[in-house]
């Protein structure tokens, strides 16, 4: 299994990494402060990569990840590195996770994040809104917002784990860590709080622990936001004691204002719904951790690199430091050496010729040395001098000799630099290409090599999945077989635009009943399949209807499910996938999508026998009103599907007035469609579960009754109570 861990590695990485690598997993490690520890295992891949980069979507992809976990910035990590320059860093790294997540179907995601997000709020259980005092608080509850975003409209399975104040023997960026290091380096330390606040902190193994647990069950929306924190807080003024006994010349003070906010919370669902308890306690790990930290091999810089350390941050001030010093040393040799005033021996000729060179290269600095060498045998000549003194006399050339190598020298220094520029220029886009090639070519490669790796995946585990397949769909209730015939067609055939239709007697109109995510309020919730002849003809032949001929506003694929009960061969309903790759128009993908095919149609069969074997143990005698055992099972089912938004449905409350339940079923009956349920509650009310329904066609549901004499209500079906 590949797993990946980024964001901010610098607190329970290392534990985690360890923990998973242990069991043969492999374990990808990629953030921009990854750190490589004395740790050398085959399963550790490190990356130093940005997440908050473009790229670190498409250079992570190849991995094919069944889990990511995503380590937020936490504050109790952020004086170690700096000031709050997170928040945008933090948000962009979550989203290209999320995105890698969507993009490669990635079963589970994790999101550590922090009790900071609670702020002063005097409630901290998991299901209220969380309300932040703080920059990182407001940046962690965005980015739980984004994972709630992801998973509602993406159906990710997202966990967002809220935690404490994290200790442990490898957390060096924790507080206590922070209170440790301050009683061996100063005289007073200074607790974040006053000394009757409650703090909390829980160790990073206790961490792994759940989060192995966790990822070990079944993914439940229910259990999305989870806190965590150990059984036995403490108050600051507790903690103080602990440390001066270890710290006794250490004077520990409380602040007398809230600098920090991560706090103790509620621990509900990691106890009630995984059996979680924290092994751990800080009362009796101290004395180790202070051992351990005391042993600490402390990092020996020598004194001239403190120095240069030190100068460093002060290089704006050493710019002035070295005007004034050069400034001093040139009055100092100008007065050494007896030339007080220069100005008549400046060289203007000479001037012109080094910047033209410099600028423009050395044809301009030769020019300049022409044009300098004329303005010098002007001068010669307006001065009156012998022309035979000139070329006899050789220290008269000195000058134009002079004039000649400063364009020389400088225009072959600037043509040189021009060239290596110009080279380098050439070097980089050559690179360049050469990379945007290998990059096509790496991506055509993993493109083939994830289709070669299903494929054989495919091959390889046929009778796994024939096994896996024929268990989820061992249900006894239509829309049970409906709901987890999709998500097993989403997931081996590769795709999110899939819907399940049941037809009528007449095998033309087809009816919504469960549906993919991504096609909400995109896909009509009946079909007319007079409208799709090439369908029709198929279904009417029982073979599955493949757009090849990519006729427009035709689905991909459709294959009919056929009763081969009594009656036989009839078409009851059809698979429709909407909108496929183009690759996915393949023989593989055809004989993969026959024999799922085949087998839902197997288990709706074997449910429409069971429904006509036990009519008369779920109806009341003499209709189709369903008992209280077989309604509660139904209403289940499709409040599941509802919440997982594969399904819409409404649900009605009648006013019996008394009436026989006979005569409440004759008239009601009038009034629905035959895929609407009726049923007995234990309030011994009557209830309407109408399929595939919103409010407006609840409203007129509702009004069709009243003009057949029935009274009804519509029900907040979320808000009703079903165990």
């Amino acid at each position: 299994m590949n797993i990946l861990i980024t964001g901010n590695l610098s607190s329970i990485a290392g534990a985690l990494s360890k923990e998973f690598a242990k069991e043969k997993n492999r374990v990808v490690l990629a953030s921009y402060n990854i750190s490589q520890d004395d740790q050398k295992s085959d399963n550790l891949v490190y990356h130093s990569i940005n997440p908050a980069e473009n790229i670190f979507r498409d250079a992570l992809s190849a991995y094919k990840f069944e889990i990511v976990i995503f380590l937020a910035t936490r504050e109790e990590q952020i004086p170690d590195m700096g000031e709050y320059l997170y928040a945008s860093r933090q948000l962009s790294s979550l989203l290209n996770a999320l995105d890698l997540c969507k993009n490669n179907k990635v079963k589970r995601f994790v999101f550590v994040s922090s009790t900071e997000i609670y702020g002063e709020g005097l409630d901290s259980s998991e299901a209220i809104t969380p309300s932040p005092a703080t920059i990182n608080g407001e940046t962690l509850s965005a980015c739980e917002n984004y994972c709630r975003i992801y998973q509602r409209d993406y159906g990710m399975n997202i966990t967002i784990l809220r935690l404490p104040n994290i200790y442990g023997l490898e957390e060096k960026t924790g507080l206590l860590y922070r209170l440790v290091q301050g009683g061996k380096n100063q005289k007073e330390v200074k607790f974040p709080d006053s000394q009757d606040t409650i703090c909390n902190f829980i160790h990073s193994d206790d961490v792994v622990n759940f989060i192995r647990r966790m990822l070990d069950e079944e993914y439940s929306i229910d259990s999305m936001v989870i806190n965590l924190a150990s059984s036995k807080p403490m108050t600051y003024f507790d903690l103080g004691e602990m440390f001066k006994s270890h710290f006794s010349k250490v004077s520990y003070v409380n602040s007398g204002k809230r600098e920090i906010y991560t706090r103790s919370v509620i621990v509900s669902k990691a106890k009630k719904q995984f059996d979680w308890i924290d092994s751990h306690l800080i009362a009796d790990d101290f004395d180790e951790i202070i051992k351990q930290h005391n042993s600490d091999k402390e990092t020996i810089v020598s004194s001239y690199k403190k120095i240069l350390g030190r100068l460093e941050s002060f290089s704006s001030l050493l710019k002035w430091i070295e005007l004034f010093l050069g400034a001093g040393l040139a009055q100092y040799l100008t007065q050494i050496t007896g030339t007080l005033f220069q100005f008549k021996y400046v060289d203007f000729r000479l001037l012109f010729v080094v910047i033209m060179g410099s600028i423009y290269g050395i044809r301009f600095g030769l020019l300049a040395f022409g044009f300098v060498s004329v303005s010098l045998l002007y001068t010669w000549y307006a001065m009156g001098f012998d022309w035979a003194l000139l070329i006899y006399n050789v220290g008269n050339w000195f000058p134009f000799a002079l004039y000649f190598g400063a364009g020389l020298i400088t225009g072959y220094n600037h043509d040189k630099t021009e060239n290596q520029i110009e080279n380098e220029q050439k070097q980089s886009n050559l690179m360049y290409e050469k990379y945007s090639f290998l990059y096509g070519v790496f991506n055509d490669i993993r493109s083939l090599k994830d289709e070669f790796r299903e494929q054989l995946i495919g091959y390889r585990d046929s009778f796994g999945k024939i096994f896996t397949i024929t268990r989820e769909l061992d249900q006894l209730q239509e829309q049970a077989v409906y709901s987890r015939a999709l998500s097993i067609l989403e997931d081996l055939m590769g795709n999110n635009s899939i819907a399940i239709y049941s037809l009528d007697s007449n095998r033309i109109f087809s009816r919504l009943e469960v549906h993919s995510t991504s096609l909400i309020d995109k896909i009509a919730r009946s079909l007319n399949l007079s409208e799709y002849p090439e369908v029709q003809e198929a279904i009417d032949r029982g073979e599955i209807f493949q757009n090849t001929l990519l006729l427009p506003k035709y689905p991909a694929y459709v294959a009919p499910i056929i009763n081969n009960s009594y009656p036989f061969n009839v078409p009851v309903a059809i698979i429709v996938i909407w909108n496929v790759k183009f690759e996915q128009y393949s023989t593989y993908y055809y004989n993969l999508f026959k024999v799922i095919s085949d087998l839902v149609q197997a288990s709706l069969v074997r449910a429409a026998l069971f429904l006509d074997a036990n009519y008369e143990k779920i109806y009341l005698p003499s209709t189709k009103i369903l008992n209280y055992s077989s309604f509660k099972d139904a209403l289940k089912i499709r409040v599941e599907m509802k919440r997982n938004k594969i399904a819409d449905c409404q649900l009605i409350l009648v006013d019996r007035a008394e009436n026989h339940y006979r005569d409440i079923y004759s008239k009601i009956s009038k009034g629905i469609r035959s895929a609407d349920l009726i049923g007995l509650w234990k309030d011994d009310n009557y209830y309407i579960l109408l399929s595939q329904a919103n409010e407006m066609t609840s409203e007129e549901v509702l009004t069709r009754l009243l003009n057949l004499g029935v009274k009804g209500r519509l029900m907040e079906i979320n808000k009703f109570s079903i165990d």
